[in-house]
């Protein structure tokens, strides 16, 4: 998981106030100590060459992986993950998300947590920059020639898809991770052979002490501070006009402030 830089020696989350994103685990991490693909490049340049784009047409979607040479790694990918800070301004964690329970609109169901600067623009505008920098440099990658990207609404927002589309021999092996109880009326059973949900939204508080606490994604409230994994995420959508690519940030962990530091 990669860090977001406030300028090129310095992490946006050290720019909170009284340390507020500081997890016990993580409290000496600093750009001195953590390796490159721990940090999110600060420089345009520099970021083209920290990450590459395995395009995958046939699946509709792109793939965002850290460079091998960058990661350490000989064989494998190691994907972009990027952790986030901020205040909850909205959110929809539901298992379904805004899913409206009809097959067919289960391709635009989604999850998603607003974020946004609790007053703390030093620490929050970096993030901003960074989200419209790796958009930028992916669609670079793509092929796709883009105007520099801005964020005018000042907040950050992190979206998942509910559900993976299911194509035989393909990813048919993948379980559904809804449980019986939170599927009362069999409408995500009624579609597992075209739709499912894969993976889940965790939420955990690390306390003082180092231990992590799980909690559900619904205990979240507006107004808390939390600490994001995101994974950056391309989609392949199409049009009248043709293809496009939504890049996006799939939110993976959530870690609200703990009420004991």
């Amino acid at each position: 998981m990669a860090f977001v830089l406030a300028d090129p020696s310095t992490l946006a989350r050290d720019k909170w106030p009284q340390h507020i994103a500081h997890i016990a685990q993580e409290s000496s991490a600093s750009c001195d100590n953590l390796g490159a693909a721990r940090l999110v490049p600060y420089d345009d340049e520099d970021l083209s060459e920290w990450l590459w784009v395995d395009h995958q047409p046939e699946m509709s979607r792109a793939l965002v992986y850290i460079r091998q040479d960058v990661a350490g790694v000989n064989d494998g990918n190691v994907e972009v993950v990027v952790r986030f800070q901020g205040v909850i301004a909205e959110m929809n964690l539901n298992i379904g998300g805004n899913w409206d329970g009809s097959a067919m609109n289960a391709k635009k169901a989604t999850q998603y947590l607003t974020l946004t600067s609790g007053g703390c623009g030093e620490a929050f505008e970096p993030q901003l920059r960074a989200a419209a920098s790796l958009r930028e440099t992916i669609l670079l990658q793509l092929g796709v020639n883009v105007d520099p990207i801005t964020n005018s609404s000042n907040v950050l927002v992190l979206r998942r898809r509910v559900f993976t589309k299911i194509r035989v021999g393909a990813n048919d092996h993948l379980p559904s991770v809804v449980k019986a109880a939170e599927d009362p009326h069999s409408k995500f059973a009624d579609i597992r052979s075209q739709w499912r949900v894969t993976e889940r939204v965790i939420a955990a508080t690390h306390l003082a002490h180092g231990a992590i606490f799980p909690i559900p994604p619904l205990a979240l409230r507006r107004g808390d501070f939390v600490d994001v994994s995101a994974r950056v995420t391309v989609t392949i959508m199409r049009n009248a006009r043709g293809r496009y690519y939504e890049v996006g940030f799939e939110p993976i962990t959530i870690r609200p402030e703990a009420n004991d530091k």
